[in-house]
């Protein structure tokens, strides 16, 4: 099982209705379950895939805003536990334990796996934010092109200010690792 746990770490007024609207967005992304929202900044789910972990990692990484404590175990609450003991104190960091015997190795290639996508995505301006947001969403490079009203050619200098190669690279080394920490951990 894998669970995720997010500790918000923002400077928004209203705290907990940050956290409350957050873990309402985030639980509509596929294959993650509800939130349990655990005092004024703590929420936490578990997560039906690697793949579905992944993308809600990403998308708390690129608010900024989110420590992210990221658990592997042979349950459901068991991986929660797991979860919240690894959840950190910095915002933009991803702690990851693995409740597996010799298991230090695992974490330890995730969590700098997401160091690395974290970089990329903290480097973003507005408009590579714009433009990978539409090609991830499944635009090709004309549709995305056209949605924001440029041409093909600036939208490619765009995906490349951005790093969108990078990510694309980190993603699939991200979800290899944290498909084979997954295996292990059943």
């Amino acid at each position: 099982m894998i669970a995720v746990h997010a500790r918000y770490r923002g400077r928004e007024k209203g705290r907990a209705a940050v956290v409350e609207r957050s873990a309402e967005a985030l639980g509509t992304l596929p294959g993650i379950g509800a939130f349990e929202i655990l005092g004024v900044e703590d929420i936490r789910t578990i997560a039906d895939t690697p793949e579905a972990s992944l993308n809600l990692i990403m998308a708390l990484l690129s608010d900024g805003s989110w420590a992210i404590g990221l658990g592997f175990a042979d349950s459901e609450a068991n991986a929660l536990a797991t979860a919240s003991k690894a959840v950190g104190v910095k915002a933009g960091q991803v702690r990851v334990v693995v409740d597996k015997q010799g298991a230090t190795t695992e974490a330890s290639d995730i969590a700098a796996a997401f160091a690395l996508l974290a970089h990329v995505l903290h480097k973003r301006t507005f408009e590579g934010r714009e433009a990978t947001s539409l090609v991830r969403r499944g635009l090709n490079q004309n549709e995305a092109a056209a949605e924001l009203g440029i041409s093909k050619q600036a939208i490619s200098q765009r995906l490349h200010a951005a790093g969108w190669p990078a990510e694309q690279a980190g993603w699939q080394l991200t979800l290899n690792l944290i498909t084979r920490a997954a295996d292990q951990a059943d």
